[in-house]
């Protein structure tokens, strides 16, 4: 088993102080991030505070590096073997899985076993903190079938391995298992490292042909490989065998039990032929799938800007080809971009595009480039420049809007911040990526902890087939405390700062009544700024700017760039064990509301100021609206309505992580009231309390 330690300090200073077998696993990301990689003995280990004495378990310790009691920092040093108990006894119905079951997880894995196992769709939808990956596997890893595990960030990558790990440790099986990453990530030759999947593809090939990379493609595996491989662990291999990591997991995945991939790898048709991956007679589980649709449409979606243009038209001056296609693409642009952002029907960019280039198809303009393409690159191989191709991005996106139904597609023209014209072609029909991989694949798994509203879920995925299942919080439902507040709303014709006033009374006169840490999050963050400085302006909040108060707990704001919000949430964290506690500011969709965890006194209040629906003058929001409800009438409105719900649930799945958690939801807006049905099950599993609008 492996844990990753995250540390923001001098990386000699590191090394000199690690034992001599721990320093050759030292990688840097950057001059002062650091990732130490340290290989655990097979038995368990807890982590016990140096301070108060109290043991965490390696989940608790990798969530979050403070004492649960004290607040105390815990280190590597401060792990600790534990003996394993009689509850770690095997399950005689699931012996794969690793703990002691509980009864939600034990409905959950018969529901996998016999949906999934027989060829069918499970949509399920079970709280954070659940055990929904250790369930999935412990129930599909026994069937005659390869999995495809399937998910969204790194973090999640870990905990599935983690997971197989354990299930191997405790069931003395040898699963094996490989994480099928880019080559951004897995990559050792750093010309090719930087460039999209299907550039680095090319890249890839001409490098080697080239004899400009030193690792080997041809590999053998050995008793020696690792059965399960992360991206360190292919790295690490790459580098003592010399094999380029990125083909040692594909060929690691020809005959592995569990393939972890990210979900462009499984939507994209082009990507998963270049690599090979076979979905027929594999099961498929989708984990974090809550934002699947929003990612299938991004996958099949795609953008011809002004600057691409500008770079192709300079690859072509080099290799001698002419470039009067690329003045006519930019003339067009510029004709088609105003000041505001316009929308037109693909048929109408189909047909336009087709008239600027003077073809009948535009794959026959495409094909008539593309040796061209494979010159640009040998040009730049030869120059020991980064093999990529910017004209082969205009011809993807000619044949993107060639061979895609032009009628699920919006055109969006705009221009940037920077000043460049683009028009965007955007996919508006998500079920075009989700269901030929499901239709294929042997039985399917759709999973996450905010699904609701489930059924407009399934519905805009057309997945009518699919059996839909909610699991109640493995959490005491004492431990569940939801509130709404219908005195106050963020609907954007009673915005005023009257409201912003009320809003910002009510919060003062609740949150003294909640220990520790709380979240509040907003719509927008302009509506988070302008609330904040009327806030100031009443005396709710206090205190210098680097100071702020509310009612005592200091106030953090989550940062607009990811670098600066992992220091603010390290300093709310720290925050919330102290006595007077602390409250970090959000949007809903931000970087804190999606994805990270609060357990235990990070969130014992999460507060919701209004719902978050999108801006529906938003001419991209109208276009797929209107769409949606030209398939199915009223499917579009029902749409606009679940996906600021799903937001609104995603906030709230940051508090409750474990068992024995706790948290307070207060839901700001009378329109929670009216849409009860769309909140996640498990928030209502101790009723909801309806609060005054004159609160004592």
């Amino acid at each position: 088993m492996c844990l990753y330690i995250h540390l923001s300090i001098n990386k000699k200073k590191l090394i000199g102080n690690l034992p001599l077998h721990l320093r050759t696993t030292i990688t840097t990301d950057k001059e002062y991030f650091v990732r130490v990689t340290l290989v655990c003995d097979t038995l368990p280990y807890a982590f016990r505070c140096p301070k108060c004495g109290k043991p965490h378990s390696i989940k608790e310790y990798i969530d979050d590096h403070f004492c649960r009691n004290c607040g105390k920092f815990l280190s590597y040093r401060n792990r600790v073997k534990v003996k394993k108990s009689n509850r770690d006894e095997k399950n005689i119905e699931w012996p794969l899985f690793p703990y002691k079951p509980y009864t939600q997880q034990l409905e959950f894995m018969r529901d996998i076993k016999n949906i999934v196992g027989n060829q069918g769709i499970l949509i399920a939808e079970a709280c954070n903190g659940f055990g929904k990956t250790v369930s999935a596997l412990a129930s599909l890893l026994p069937i005659d079938h390869k999995i495809v595990y399937v998910t969204r960030t790194h973090e999640q990558v870990r905990q599935v391995l983690l997971e197989v790990e354990r299930i191997n440790q405790n069931s003395e099986s040898t699963f094996s298992a490989v994480n099928l990453a880019s080559r951004q990530h897995l990559c050792l030759n750093e010309k090719c490292r930087n460039l999209s999947a299907l550039d680095a593809s090319e890249a890839c090939r001409l490098l080697k042909e080239a004899k400009q990379c030193q690792y080997k493609t041809e590999i053998g595996l050995s008793s020696f490989i690792p059965s399960v491989l992360s991206i360190e662990k292919l790295r690490s291999q790459g580098r003592v065998r010399r094999f380029c990591p990125y083909f040692l997991a594909r060929r690691a995945a020809e005959n592995c039990t569990l393939i972890v991939a990210p979900y462009q790898y499984i939507f994209n048709e082009k990507i998963r032929s270049s690599i090979k991956l076979e979905l027929s007679n594999r099961i498929l589980i989708f984990d974090e799938a809550h934002n699947a649709d929003q990612i299938s449409q991004d996958v099949l979606s795609d953008t011809l800007s002004e600057r691409s243009l500008n770079i192709a038209k300079k690859e072509l001056e080099k290799v001698g080809v002419s470039n009067i296609f690329i003045d006519d693409l930019e003339a067009y642009l510029e004709r088609k971009v105003s000041g505001n952002i316009v929308t037109e029907s693909g048929f109408k960019l189909h047909k336009e595009l087709k008239d600027v280039l003077k073809v009948n198809k535009l794959t026959s303009f495409t094909d008539s480039l593309s040796d061209v393409v494979d010159k640009i690159r040998n040009y730049k191989v030869e120059k020991e420049d980064y093999p990529a191709c910017y004209l082969n991005g205009i011809l993807n996106f000619l044949s993107l809007v060639e061979s895609s139904p032009c009628n699920s597609y919006v055109a969006v023209f705009k221009r940037t911040f920077y000043g460049f014209n683009l028009v965007q072609y955007r996919c508006l029909d998500p079920s075009l990526a989700i269901k030929p991989v499901i239709e294929e694949a042997y039985g399917s798994l759709i999973m996450s902890g905010t699904l609701s509203p489930i059924q407009f879920f399934t519905e805009i995925l057309e997945l009518e087939k699919a059996q839909i299942r909610t699991y109640t919080a493995i959490a005491n439902p004492k431990n569940v405390h939801t509130i709404i507040d219908t005195s106050v709303t963020t609907r954007f014709s009673e915005r005023t700062e009257k409201m912003i006033r009320r809003f910002g009374e009510r919060i003062s006169q609740l949150i003294v009544k909640i220990p520790n840490g709380v979240l509040i999050f907003f719509p927008q963050r302009k509506f988070m700024i302008d609330s904040l400085k009327v806030w100031r302006r009443m005396g709710i909040i206090t205190g210098a700017e680097a100071y702020l108060t509310l009612k005592g707990k200091n106030v953090f704001i989550e940062g607009a760039k990811a670098d600066e919000n992992r220091r603010v949430v390290e300093e709310y964290k720290r925050s919330t064990r102290s006595q007077k506690g602390a409250v970090l500011c959000g949007v809903f969709r931000g970087r804190n509301a999606e994805g990270s965890n609060f357990p235990y006194e990070e969130a014992r209040g999460i507060f919701l100021i209004g719902v978050p629906y999108a801006d529906y003058s938003d001419p991209v929001m109208r276009a797929q609206i209107r769409y949606l409800n030209e398939k199915k009438s009223r499917m579009g409105e029902k749409w606009y309505i679940m996906d600021a719900f799903r937001a609104a649930n995603q906030a709230m799945g940051r508090g409750i992580r474990h068992r024995d958690d706790w948290c307070n939801f207060i839901l700001m807006d009378k329109r929670y009231q009216r849409h009860q049905n769309l909140i996640s099950k498990w928030v209502l599993s101790n009723s909801i309390q309806k609060i005054p609008n004159e609160l004592s």
